[in-house]
């Protein structure tokens, strides 16, 4: 008698987690568009500048990012950190994002409320406000420092703030008036729960972003061919069966994690198969 097809410990521990999440209820995250389409490096880089192009409907969307010699450009779980700020200002319609305790932030990421996770934001925002940000668009462009000013408090306040005390000002971030009026028109929403079950993997965090825009453009079916995939998330791995199956994990968390996602895959000889559902269109549609 053949043995039940079992998964390996690690991989059902995985899937339960996917699955724990799918069950809580979320709200979308707000993501910039122009950050799906030429995202932040995944590992740390030695240069200080980066760029990235990617060819729109109406023309070619190029993002660069520097910052100043000896400076680090954000790179792997920035992301995370400024999707998630992104979400919250354009929620607001703000380009100023403020908490009452430094821990909403702590909290936003699902990290614990300690020393070592306050002063790993810290440096996060740290980078994220040395970057200077260069958006191209077919129609308009800006080269700014990315964020304005922070104020995440210091360890003494985040010591204090865990006894009970709270500070008079409220912490604040505050972007750039040019950036925020490009996450203002051009966004992606997708559920924070779902940018959460992928935060400890970079690159499958950005492929996840990449197959989601690709759900919210699309409005029939339609393939989308291997190599026009790897070009698109800009993948260096000459491994065509590991690319794949990079694309496979991914396109599984994502079913395990998002119940109603508007779309749905199979994977063809030639590409993967994009079939979209028939699904309830806010007023607020992004542009995408």
């Amino acid at each position: 008698m053949p043995k039940p097809l079992t998964l390996k410990p690690r991989i059902q521990k995985q899937a339960n987690t996917l699955l724990a999440e799918r069950e809580k209820p979320s709200r979308p995250a707000l993501v910039s568009q122009a950050l799906i389409l030429c995202p932040l490096p995944f590992r740390r880089v030695h240069g200080t500048t980066l760029s990235r192009t990617t060819r729109l409907p109406d023309g070619v969307l190029t993002v660069k990012f520097y910052v100043p010699e000896g400076d680090t450009l954000p790179y792997g779980n920035d992301a995370v950190l400024l999707d998630l700020l992104c979400s919250e200002s354009r929620r607001m319609k703000s380009p100023e994002i403020t908490f009452d305790r430094a821990a909403e932030l702590l909290e936003k990421l699902g990290d614990n409320d300690s020393g070592a996770s306050y002063r790993r934001v810290r440096e996060r925002l740290q980078r994220l406000a040395n970057m200077t940000i260069s958006v191209r668009r077919a129609r308009a462009g800006f080269n700014v420092r990315l964020v304005d000013s922070w104020d995440l408090g210091t360890t003494k306040e985040s010591k204090q703030e865990a006894r009970g005390e709270r500070r008079m000002i409220p912490y604040a971030i505050r972007f750039s008036p040019e950036f925020f009026d490009d996450l203002m028109s051009f966004y992606v929403p997708i559920p924070e729960k779902v940018l959460m079950a992928f935060k400890s993997n970079p690159t499958e965090y950005h492929l996840m972003k990449r197959i989601t825009h690709r759900a919210w453009v699309a409005r029939t079916q339609s393939l989308i061919p291997w190599d026009d995939l790897r070009a698109e998330l800009g993948s260096s791995d000459s491994n065509v069966p590991r690319f794949k199956g990079d694309v496979r994990k991914v396109l599984l968390k994502l079913a395990l994690t998002w119940e109603d996602m508007p779309l749905t895959f199979t994977e063809e000889k030639a590409g993967i198969a994009v079939h979209p559902r028939r699904v309830k269109v806010v007023t607020d549609t992004p542009k995408v």
